[in-house]
């Protein structure tokens, strides 16, 4: 090899040295990517996303009150539309913030929807925080609402959404670093993590509660109107990635069933959930949206196993392969013993000790 063309070739290899995430010249369409690289070209998704809760104490005097009043005027209340964990704060919704702020940065923002509340931690000027009442979306004539049901109906209609937004109940939590495509196709169709356990789908043919009958609801409606692709697809309880033309699209198809339930203040038998059945079933069959099987935990936090996915969870952390995502869900047994939330509280501070910018700087009020 020439002289001059050893000096050429051990200058290129200094700058390597000096640049080694690039490989070489920043500009250079030439160059060889890394496979990180290559996924983040091919899967980059530019779009804004936002991030929705919906969230309630109900130890709140003025809350109970207005729930005390409400349940005396609706007859047809199923007992699962009245149970306490329906409205208990477990403080879940801090930790379920500090998933977001440590694992999803590239979130626009993050809405909490609820009635005349705020967490009392909660940092209401953070730049990415916003509190949207539910008079600012819901129709008046369907307030006071405790029906979950009915928030997620009207969704869609808060004020400065993005249009594409993931809804969380405040009882899921990110369990590592994510993507946006993690949560959204690079063209924007969302994808809708799935459950096919046949215990879910069992459970579902069952259990007589609002939820199973929201699923069944759901399919007949569809089947009447020639309009069901899988009467077997079913949601996973976790973050539902979605967008406002969706929701928008399946609002109006589904109007009339909305409407005959939408003054319900509290679950009926006779109702259907947006984003964990509605939503699913109808982009489903209409292709606009991606099924997608994702790896994660659901613990019923009253459940005497709860510590043996509290501990797997904590060890696949520690291992380096956590789930994208995990749900502590406040059901499972009548849990008269404050234990499961001991419980529940411990593996939460272990998963995520520190605190997040959306907390305020005083710590935990009132603990």
């Amino acid at each position: 090899m020439p002289l001059w063309h050893r000096l050429i070739y051990r200058l290129y290899s200094m700058a390597m040295e000096l640049h080694p995430q690039a490989g070489g010249c920043e500009p250079c369409q030439s160059r060889v990517l890394q496979l990180e690289d290559r996924i983040c070209l091919e899967f980059n998704a530019d779009f804004p996303v936002d991030a929705v809760y919906t969230w309630v104490d109900g130890s709140d005097r003025e809350h109970a009150a207005k729930r005390a009043s409400c349940e005396s005027r609706q007859s047809d209340i199923h007992d699962n539309g009245l149970e306490e964990a329906r409205f208990r704060d477990n403080d879940e919704l801090r930790y379920s913030l500090r998933a977001l702020d440590a694992y999803a940065p590239w979130l626009r923002s993050i809405i909490l929807v609820t009635d005349n509340q705020f967490p009392v931690w909660l940092n209401r000027d953070h730049p990415k925080i916003r509190v949207v009442d539910h008079r600012e979306f819901i129709p008046e004539r369907c307030l006071p609402t405790f029906n979950s049901h009915v928030i997620e109906a009207y969704l869609h209609a808060v004020p400065g959404l993005a249009e594409h937004y993931i809804y969380l109940n405040d009882d899921v939590f990110l369990a590592r670093p994510s993507r946006k495509t993690e949560f959204f196709t690079p063209n924007g169709l969302p994808l809708t993590f799935t459950d096919w356990r046949v215990r879910r789908r069992d459970g579902y043919r069952e259990v007589k509660t609002p939820h199973a009958h929201s699923y069944h609801n759901t399919l007949h409606f569809l089947r009447a109107r020639n309009a069901l692709r899988d009467p077997d697809f079913i949601a996973a309880h976790g973050p539902y990635p979605q967008t406002r033309a969706n929701a928008t699209e399946a609002f109006a198809f589904f109007k009339e069933a909305i409407e005959a339930f939408d003054e319900n203040r509290f679950r009926t038998t006779n109702e259907m959930a947006m984003y964990c059945h509605v939503l699913p079933s109808l982009m489903y069959a209409r292709k606009r949206l991606v099924p997608c099987d994702e790896r994660y935990f659901y613990i019923m936090s009253k459940r005497k196993d709860r510590v043996a996915h509290y501990t797997a969870i904590l060890r696949s952390q520690s291992g380096c392969v956590p789930p994208l995502f995990f749900c502590v869900n406040d059901v499972g047994g009548k849990g008269r013993s404050p234990q499961w939330r001991t419980d529940m509280r411990t593996f939460l501070d272990a998963y995520f000790p520190q605190a997040s910018s959306f907390e305020l700087p005083d710590g935990f009020p009132g603990r």
